[in-house]
């Protein structure tokens, strides 16, 4: 039970959060876009609370409550979207593409799969460095599934055999494409036995 008031406390603090950043975005000020999950604060605190210290989570755009169970202070967040230099980006970069490297949390660079290779590539760096039981995750929609990079990311993955967890979230149209017109398989999961992974859908 008290991991699932832990969880329900980040969902509710995450969504109460992005509702005052889209209202700071709709008065002009923030400069940018602001990218809210709502309805996917579920999966995403999930993944940021059973991360432990030394792994890897690479969150993309509407993972917020995710980079907050995972350690992200709040105050980071608000002063990247406003653009402080005191912001752990320093107010140089867009207000989505903030991190925390020495912490394990990459800075997104982007949304349709880059982000695997490069989690991908942080795994083999610790697995270089002699460091054991860790393991990387991030985050991608159906509609990121369909790029080369993700292809490329999820092969090397899983010939370097690097403990990664893909968390691909069907939202059942990517812009306008509906799934018919975005792949063929019945299921995505279909996909983990084609690379060699272990795969499991959840509804």
């Amino acid at each position: 039970p008290d991991r699932f008031i832990e969880a329900f406390r980040w969902m509710l603090l995450t969504r109460i959060l992005e509702d005052k950043l889209a209202s700071l975005y709709r008065g002009g000020l923030i400069t940018g876009g602001v990218y809210i999950g709502r309805g996917q604060e579920a999966v995403s605190v999930a993944c940021g609370m059973f991360l432990q210290k030394g792994d890897i989570f690479a969150p993309l755009i509407r993972d917020q409550a995710g980079r907050a169970a995972f350690g992200e202070p709040l105050i980071d967040v608000a002063r990247t979207y406003l653009g402080s230099r005191q912001g752990p980006m320093r107010g140089r970069d867009g207000n989505i593409h903030r991190g925390r490297p020495l912490d394990g949390q990459l800075a997104m660079i982007s949304h349709l799969g880059a982000m695997i290779s490069v989690t991908v590539g942080a795994l083999m760096a610790k697995r270089s460095k002699g460091e054991k039981n860790f393991v990387g995750l991030t985050t991608i929609g159906e509609g990121g599934m369909q790029t080369g990079a993700t292809h490329e990311g999820l092969n090397i993955a899983a010939v370097e055999q690097v403990p990664l967890v893909v968390v691909a979230t069907n939202n059942h149209f990517a812009y306008s494409t509906p799934n018919e017109r975005e792949f063929a398989c019945q299921d995505l999961v279909d996909r983990a036995k084609g690379y060699g992974f272990e795969g499991y859908s959840i509804d």
